[in-house]
């Protein structure tokens, strides 16, 4: 079952700017930053009582998020969603013929992220978070 809205990631242009917006708009800092070289990405999260907000850049012109942003600009990447039990979530929408990311079928533990197909949800790529 889907318990709400976990984290939501925005893909910017420059991180370092976009921060810096943030910060104002939400009259607080960046709680944390890193970098992910593996996944070609750059992070900021601002982080909530009950949830999150996701920056992330590219590191170079490679990986998701350089082509996310070249083929569509700044905004939202994609919208996590927190379920209670991944496996039985996955087993409804699979049996409602919901396109999946990264499931690894029936009877198959999920090893990484497994994510709503956008084509499904009007754009949004959807992932599922359980906690």
């Amino acid at each position: 079952m889907f318990k709400g809205v976990d984290h939501v990631v925005i893909a910017v242009k420059d991180l370092d700017a976009a921060v810096a917006r943030y910060e104002t708009i939400y009259g607080m800092g960046a709680s944390e930053r890193r970098e992910a070289p593996a996944a070609g990405m750059k992070m900021a999260f601002f982080r909530f009582p009950e949830s999150f907000i996701e920056l992330v850049s590219n590191l170079g012109d490679e990986g998701p998020i350089a082509k996310r942003l070249e083929e569509r600009g700044e905004g939202v990447h994609l919208v996590a969603m927190q379920v209670d039990d991944l496996e039985a979530t996955l087993a409804g929408l699979r049996a409602g013929g919901v396109r999946l990311v990264g499931d690894p079928g029936p009877g198959n533990p999920v090893k990484g992220q497994v994510f709503i197909h956008p084509s499904m949800t009007g754009g949004v790529l959807t992932q599922l978070v359980q906690k």
